[in-house]
């Protein structure tokens, strides 16, 4: 091959492999001094684009983690919350059956109030108590005529019973005190009387040496009861008395309701 087919075949613009040794030799030596960032084809190039993948990756990829966790951490603080309202409400009802089976069954003289009244209004106050004439009086008046108040001698079921838990010093007192009243009295020489007021903490502060009791309430005190359940749904009836007069019922009764509700809520979670 002469050397003028040499030098024609290597001006054709068409040709792209070498011909001759050092044409060899030259094409590898630039290949391997030849390498950039900006060839697509860049060993070095791919090589820094990953590392900067995996970098922002690394930035990117850790809020996600942290908020897929916070949202999962979310999720089940609200199901352990939801779960705790519940157990609390089951341990609450459970202790709430068992204050209720002692109520009713360690005190008999409250039974005929319990089974034929919605509610029970337990009335703690004594004759000689200058705070409780005027809870006596309001009771009078809100309740004295009404045909939906429990008595001593109904057979059938009312909406209310007031019960009278007496602190008077004597029988003598006691009889004054509930004379022509529709209350249903414990009998004064009953000694449930003494074991109920041990029961809701509540007494004459006379009375607390010989109760030995850490007293809750101090007399006039009116707790209302939820004769179905047994289930205390007031403790301030007196002054629901006071401020409502004969609307404390209603009142009373609203809260009842309100109760009964949140109970069935907390039921179904």
């Amino acid at each position: 091959m002469t050397n003028q087919n040499i030098i024609q075949r290597r001006g054709r613009k068409t040709s792209t492999l070498p011909i001759t040794n050092n044409d060899v030799q030259n094409e590898g030596h630039k290949k391997l001094t030849s390498i950039s960032v900006y060839d697509r084809t860049s060993p070095l190039r791919w090589c820094i684009l990953l590392i900067v993948s995996m970098i922002i990756g690394a930035i990117t990829w850790k809020p996600i983690v942290l908020f897929l966790g916070s949202k999962s951490t979310q999720s089940a603080t609200q199901h352990d919350i939801q779960l705790d309202v519940k157990k609390v409400h089951q341990q609450s009802h459970s202790k709430s059956l068992q204050n209720s089976r002692s109520l009713s069954s360690q005190f008999s003289e409250l039974s005929f109030a319990l089974h034929n009244s919605d509610l029970m209004a337990l009335y703690f106050a004594a004759s000689w108590c200058p705070m409780s004439t005027p809870i006596s009086i309001a009771l009078d008046k809100a309740f004295g005529n009404k045909d939906y108040i429990l008595t001593p001698t109904d057979k059938g079921r009312k909406p209310l019973s007031i019960v009278y838990i007496s602190s008077d010093r004597d029988v003598d007192e006691y009889n004054e005190y509930i004379e022509n009243r529709n209350w249903l009295a414990i009998p004064f020489e009953s000694a449930q009387r003494t074991n109920i007021k041990k029961h809701f903490k509540t007494c004459a502060h006379r009375e607390l040496e010989e109760l030995d009791i850490d007293r809750k309430h101090e007399i006039p005190t009116i707790i209302v009861i939820d004769s179905k359940s047994e289930g205390i749904i007031t403790t301030n009836g007196a002054d629901d008395l006071d401020d409502l007069g004969a609307k404390a019922f209603d009142h009373w009764k609203d809260m009842q309701k309100w109760i009964k509700k949140r109970s069935s809520d907390y039921d179904n979670i």
